[in-house]
């Protein structure tokens, strides 16, 4: 099971979610992110891989697309952001 590490951006982006349910929606997702590394989806759009790179990979929780970059090698996940799904496309 890869561990899991949080950028200071997501730590922010999470700290601005009002509310419960979504919050508790992203802790779920972030449990199936450290049970499965390779979990999300590696569809990303050109303008978030150019902010966090080519290998990132999401988890779509409503409003928000969860972003993150999985190590395999290194057995680590890295948390990178929650983007609000509207503002990447």
């Amino acid at each position: 099971m890869p561990r899991l590490e949080f950028s200071e951006r997501f730590a922010d982006d999470l700290a601005g979610v009002t509310s419960p349910r979504v919050e508790a929606r992203i802790l779920r997702a972030l449990d199936c992110i450290e049970r499965f590394g390779n979990f999300g989806s590696p569809l990303i759009p050109r303008s978030v891989k150019e902010r966090f790179g080519d290998e990132v990979r999401k988890v779509v929780v409503r409003p928000f697309d969860l972003i993150y970059t999985y190590y395999p090698e290194q057995d680590l996940v890295r948390v990178e952001a929650l983007i609000h799904a509207r503002s990447v496309y």
